[in-house]
């Protein structure tokens, strides 16, 4: 089992339904659906996909994408958001969809000790900080 394959397996173990996709470029897509939103979002959950880069953990993931229609509870779009495509997804079930990104990026990453949940755990801030 690769370091990639064991770290989805500790994410799977609390998100039973995300899903690994791998990508053309040797990256792999990380999805996981239904994730619960603040009352401070204009959904109540949104589909999650990240990527993990080639040379993950190495490579750390940069950026996420949500649900393209996803707003503020007021209507506003998420700051640092636009509809920027996933890379290299062309030939998966999620080419041709919009998608809404995130322009987020870690402080800090050591791949000795952080891994996908980590990651989504920085996600899920970013979705409490509601701005």
């Amino acid at each position: 089992m690769t370091p990639l394959q064991q770290q989805f397996s500790i994410l799977q173990a609390e998100h039973p339904h995300a899903k690994l996709t791998a990508l053309l470029d040797g990256s792999h897509l990380i999805v996981i659906p239904a994730v619960k939103l603040p009352a401070t979002w204009s959904k109540a959950s949104v589909e999650i996909k990240f990527v993990a880069p080639v040379g993950y953990p190495f490579g750390k993931p940069d950026c996420f994408w949500a649900d393209h229609d996803l707003r503020l509870s007021n209507g506003s779009p998420p700051r640092c958001t636009g509809p920027n495509p996933i890379p290299n997804i062309a030939n998966t079930q999620y080419s041709g969809t919009p998608h809404l990104w995130f322009s987020w990026h870690l402080q800090g990453w050591n791949p000795n000790s952080d891994n996908l949940l980590t990651y989504f755990n920085v996600i899920k801030r970013r979705f409490d900080e509601a701005r």
